[in-house]
């Protein structure tokens, strides 16, 4: 049977000696619990070696560890097949890169999964890989094959796969090919003699101490679930874990085992019992037979021809009950110990049978119904043996399950760097909206409406350095008009009546204003509207213009003429039938008019009537709904994004209010916490994230429609 392991991680970079805080070029990807991308794929861990010149290298790294950990975990293969595509990819990419940047980067990689039945590697290009067993020292190599080829050539590198079987005291060390010129067989043998992750990157750092180019490794260390060997007290240029590897076919031990962990557990509670005071007498009486015995020459002499003496009656009798005392207690915490351990047993078995009856249903509410009585069963047993194999690993099972009922993907790039951060404290960035390679940000707090350029190249970064270019700022006059405090924007394409294209901007005084390219910023007539009193949001559909107003729970409609809108406004909820949305958050308009509360509760209304709409359950549920997005497609395309700022999540829905995803920055726990302003880019497969602090593109997961 399998062993569930630990892993223990330590990165070390050295640059001509010195040894570097940051490892641009390795990332350690353990999922967690709940949101692993794909079951049975395991932890991943990657480390390059790019070589080549040319502008733009560190987002280089970040593309090619993002692209190889992004197609390894979507991909529809086993692990072996999954890594060679994630590879594969990654020299797909780079050749795209040299091709339009005018650079010649090549590179190597290596890749680890860890699973808990086996470690499985997977090299292409000039990479070292040391592997330390109980049978030796393991090399592996795709320099040793003097036809070897880079990622990135024209030529399509070869994918070596190496398996290890999974087991306590196993060390992999991935190394820069640089290694090369420093390490000897006998110094790896040394250095990977003890399993511990940062005592061997401590080893190998004084090997490479005198090195003259940069060098780079990542050391993975295998440890038995529970055993504490892979806590570590890393210094800051190492990362450790101590998280159990996933594991597909994770079991726990044998009976014996079973009884061994029972015993152990009994005698340390017996060990804590016993105490107060007759513990105390007890263990006098050992001390005091114990230095009895240390002399016993010195006792002979004090007893020899002494006259014998009989031991009281009384005495014997309270000797004769205290042995009885002590042997009911020890009867007692022995039934105890059973006790307890068939208990453990019987809720064990519980979790396990509502566990397996979750994974067979097709109901997914009757699924969390039976997932919800598997952790009330394991809370029971955890309650005797919290520390216990068999509770991580239905623990664990339990969450991928959970992950599967409640859609649960992860975002795995996009969040760990944002497009462009806002450090300023004045600033309040509020409305994001895309429209090609122009997005653009209104920013409440700087009074401003910035675009930004995306790299036409690529489409994933910004041009011009990040720069952006401010189209409207508060305090300007434009066409005799002075702008206010801006309140919204919204992107308006010629739809419907409307002629141009660009961005609409609405002060604070319900003043509207314009910038188009090539004009620049124009005035857009409005008719007066006495009844309008505060515009909590302001959207766009095929033209027309529609503005919230939350104190007099009314949306208005203003239809187009031409490039203005000076037609008298209409009231879309009718008096005859008031509507309360006092405290909507947000609004999406696609023919349908879409409400968002705090809650997470959205209300449907169709020509001002208000149709029947509920979304389906969620786990956990919504708790601070702060974003809504809708496409313009109908069923089955039809898509809405509901940002969580509680939470962490954008959860997707189609239009009927079917789940489809909850979508989770993967290791970028708060993330979303201040989200701001949420847009999809359908058509380049891009979601945009707007924060307090930063914008974000994250690439779409799969999202696929209900069936």
């Amino acid at each position: 049977m399998s062993q569930a392991l630990q892993t223990d991680i330590s990165i070390l970079r050295l640059d001509r000696g010195h040894r570097d805080r940051e490892a641009p070029t390795v990332r350690a990807v353990e999922p967690d619990r709940g949101i692993a991308p794909a079951e049975g794929k395991g932890n991943l861990y990657i480390l390059l070696e790019v070589d080549g010149s040319g502008n733009g290298l560190p987002r280089l790294y970040r593309e090619l560890l993002s692209t190889i950990q992004e197609t390894y975990y979507y991909y529809k293969g086993d692990i072996a097949q999954s890594l060679t595509a994630a590879l594969r990819a990654a020299h797909a990419y780079i050749q795209q890169h040299n091709q339009y940047h005018s650079t010649d980067f090549v590179a190597g990689a290596t890749c680890l999964v860890a699973t808990g039945g086996e470690i499985v590697s997977a090299q292409a290009g000039p990479t070292i890989l040391a592997v330390q067993t109980d049978v030796g020292l393991q090399w592996f190599s795709p320099l040793n094959d003097e036809n070897f080829s880079s990622l990135g050539e024209q030529a399509t590198p070869s994918v070596e796969i190496g398996r290890v079987e999974g087991a306590p005291g196993v060390v992999v060390v991935a190394m820069s090919s640089s290694w090369a010129n420093y390490l000897e067989v006998s110094l790896m043998n040394e250095a990977t003699k003890v399993p511990r992750a940062q005592a061997v990157a401590d080893q190998l750092a004084g090997i490479g101490i005198d090195a003259k180019e940069e060098l780079t490794l990542l050391v993975v260390t295998f440890t038995a679930a529970g055993s504490g060997a892979g806590k570590s007290a890393s210094p800051a240029p190492a990362v450790a874990t101590q998280r159990p590897a996933a594991a597909p076919t994770e079991s726990w031990d044998d009976d014996a085992t079973d009884e061994e962990w029972e015993q152990e557990q009994a005698d340390a509670e017996q060990a804590s019992q016993v105490g107060g005071i007759r513990g105390r007498r007890l263990r006098r009486k050992q001390a005091a037979a114990e230095k009895a015995q240390a002399k016993p020459e010195k006792a002979e002499k004090k007893t020899r021809g002494a006259p014998s003496r009989r031991v009281p009656y009384a005495l014997a009798i309270v000797a004769v009950l205290i042995i009885g005392a002590l042997a009911v207690t020890a009867g007692m915490w022995y039934l105890q110990g059973r006790e307890r351990a068939d208990l453990f047993e019987r809720y064990i078995t519980g979790a396990e049978v509502n566990w397996q009856a979750a994974v067979g249903t097709t109901d997914e509410n009757q699924a969390r119904l039976y997932l919800q009585a598997a952790e009330e069963q394991l809370a029971q047993a955890a309650f005797f043996f919290p520390n216990h194999p068999k509770v991580e690993t239905i623990r664990n099972h339990i969450a991928e399950t959970q992950a599967v009922v409640n859609h649960v993907q992860p975002i795995l790039a996009g969040f760990d760097v944002p497009l462009t951060t806002f450090s300023d404290p004045e600033r309040e960035p509020v409305d994001v909206f895309v429209s090609g390679l122009n997005v653009y940000v209104m920013d409440r707090g700087m009074g401003t409406l910035n675009r930004y350029r995306l790299d036409e190249a690529t489409g994933d970064r910004l041009a011009n350095d990040g720069e952006a270019e401010t189209l409207l700022t508060s305090g300007q006059t434009v066409g005799g008009r002075r702008i206010g405090e801006l309140a919204h924007a919204v992107w308006a394409p010629a739809t419907g009546n409307r002629t141009a294209s660009g961005p609409l901007v609405l002060d604070r005084s319900n003043q509207l204003f314009s910038t188009v390219e090539g004009l620049g910023p124009i005035n857009v007539a409005t008719s007066d509207n006495p009844d309008l009193v505060f515009v909590a949001d302001m959207d766009y559909y095929s033209g027309n213009l529609y503005l919230l107003d939350t104190n007099e729970s009314q949306l208005w409609r203003y239809r187009p003429t031409g490039d203005s809108y000076t037609e008298a406004p209409e009231a879309y909820f009718s008096a005859e039938n008031p509507v309360n949305i006092s405290s909507v958050v947000d609004a999406a308009i696609d023919g349908s008019v879409w409400l968002l509360h705090p809650n997470g509760t959205i209300l449907k209304f169709f020509g001002g009537e208000q149709e029947a709409f509920a979304l389906d359950v969620v786990d956990p549920p919504i708790g601070d709904a702060v974003a809504l997005w809708a496409n313009e497609a109908d069923i089955p395309g039809g898509r809405l994004y509901i940002g969580d700022g509680a939470s962490n999540r954008i959860l997707v829905f189609d239009k009927q209010g079917k789940l489809l995803s909850q979508l989770m920055p993967a290791g970028q726990p708060g993330v979303l916490n201040d989200l701001r302003s949420l847009w999809v880019d359908e058509a380049t497969g891009y979601l945009y994230a707007l924060t307090a602090s930063a914008l974000y593109q994250a690439p779409l997961p799969p999202i696929e429609n209900p069936s």
